[in-house]
Parts: C-alpha cells; structure tokens; sequence
C-alpha cells in the first residue's frame, strides 16, 4: 500500500507554497520548467499555472496506453482524475471510460488529490 503523501507546511505563510513529503514511488523524471504547460489551451493554462505554482509534484512517465487503461480501471475514483489533450491548442478533456485513453493521444494527466500530477506523454 503507497505511503500518504503529506504536505509540509513550514514556511506556508511565507512563501504560499507547499513541500510534499513522504512518497514512497518516485518519478522516472522530473518536468523540467513543466515542458507540458506549452500544449494546453489557454483556458486550461490558467488553471493549471496556478496549481503547479501551489506546491504540486509532476511526474513525467512514457504514455502506455494499454497498462493506462488497467490502472484507470483500478483506480479510485474519488482519489484520481484523468484528462485527455487529443492535439495541442485543444481543451482538456475529462476521461470518464477506459476506451478515451489511446496512443495517438498527444497527453494524459492523471491529478492525485494529494497534490501530484503525472503526466502521460509520448514522448518521454
């Protein structure tokens, strides 16, 4: 069973940024300037900007969408979100079924209401 992941708050007031702590999977790599950002819409951008700026993890693995497909079969609803970015420019999509998730995908973000964010890309 993974570890919680829990935010350090130390320096919250000064700083409004949170310190996640305590993961027991690292990321293969690291999103080095959030490389990704540049794909979204601008409507997407906003939202996103601002929650990176709030102290969330980004992990960057290869998108696989065959072992995606299991993990978002298994995985708890109330704890995970899925979105889909079929072409650059594009709006995030929702994923809501297995059959959304495919290799011709240009991003799948998976957010972890603890505040990490994977990102699926083809490329990686």
């Amino acid at each position: 069973m993974a570890k919680r992941i829990r935010p350090n708050l130390k320096d919250y007031l000064k700083t409004g940024k949170r310190i996640m702590v305590g993961s027991e999977r690292k990321p293969t790599a690291t999103v080095r300037g959030n490389a990704f950002l540049d794909l979204l819409a601008a409507s997407d951008l906003k939202m996103w900007e601002a929650m990176l700026s709030a102290g969330t993890t980004v992990q960057l693995l290869r998108l696989d969408a065959a072992s995606i497909r299991e993990d978002f079969q298994a995985m708890d609803g109330n704890r995970f979100t899925c979105y889909t970015l079929a072409k650059k420019g594009e709006p995030l999509r929702p994923v809501r079924t297995d059959s959304q998730i495919h290799d011709s995908l240009a991003l799948l973000l998976k957010w972890d209401e603890t505040g990490v964010l994977t990102v699926y890309d083809p490329s990686a």
